[in-house]
């Protein structure tokens, strides 16, 4: 696949996702798996398309609710091209994405999808207090923690666990509009990564696996 194919393949893909086009997002995804191999097709052609959604709804170009869009969108293609979900993040590390004692779950929904179109394999956990997320934790044997946070006090929240599950190896990966509006907050609760957009889940993610 030559660099000018994979950028004309990835405009393609912007364009279909932003225009809600499930037809048009399976034909290329399809045209680009026939004589390619399928991660191949993830880390040339999808991530950089969420990359580039991501980045304009930084940029105030795009709305919340059209980066959603594209996640769902990507997320019903990846389960095309992996219909048994044999989807290569698991040898990874177990991953799971959560909010903790919040009530706006879009931002942790987004994220998952993202990861999904990046090829892992999210637990999502869903709205949990302390209690109950160090439950899971301990039991699914999670590497990597994304928290999604809307409102403060449930960013300060991760205070509560950070130490104990940082000490067990746990990576805590956090977002939300509290960590965009003070930049050393995802320093004081803990956290390992801090990411402004959905789609820097997935560089964070990488840069801690040390594949990046």
């Amino acid at each position: 696949m030559t660099a000018d194919f994979s950028k004309k393949r990835i405009d393609e893909l912007i364009s279909a996702l932003l225009y809600m086009d499930r037809l048009a997002v399976r034909e290329i995804l399809s045209k680009s798996t026939e004589n390619e191999d399928k991660l191949h097709v993830i880390d040339a052609i999808i991530v950089p398309a969420l990359e580039e959604i991501g980045r304009r709804w930084e940029e105030g170009t795009l709305a919340i609710s059209q980066v959603y869009m594209a996640g769902i969108i990507i997320e019903e293609a990846i389960g095309g091209l992996f219909p048994h979900n044999d989807l290569p993040g698991g040898a990874k590390g177990k991953i799971a994405t959560v909010v903790l004692e919040d009530y706006h779950m879009l931002g942790e929904r987004i994220v998952s999808v993202f990861l999904i179109g990046a090829g892992y394999s999210p637990i999502r956990y869903g709205r949990r207090d302390v209690a109950e997320l160090l439950s899971l934790i301990k039991k699914d044997e999670i590497k990597y923690l994304f928290i999604s946070t809307l409102m403060l006090p449930s960013a300060l929240k991760i205070r509560e666990i950070s130490p104990q599950i940082s000490s067990e190896g746990v990576k805590i990966i956090v977002g939300g509009a509290p960590f965009r509006f003070d930049p050393d907050l995802g320093r004081e609760v803990g956290a390992d990564r801090v990411c402004l957009t959905a789609s820097d889940a997935i560089t964070a993610l990488r840069e801690l696996e040390g594949i990046s």
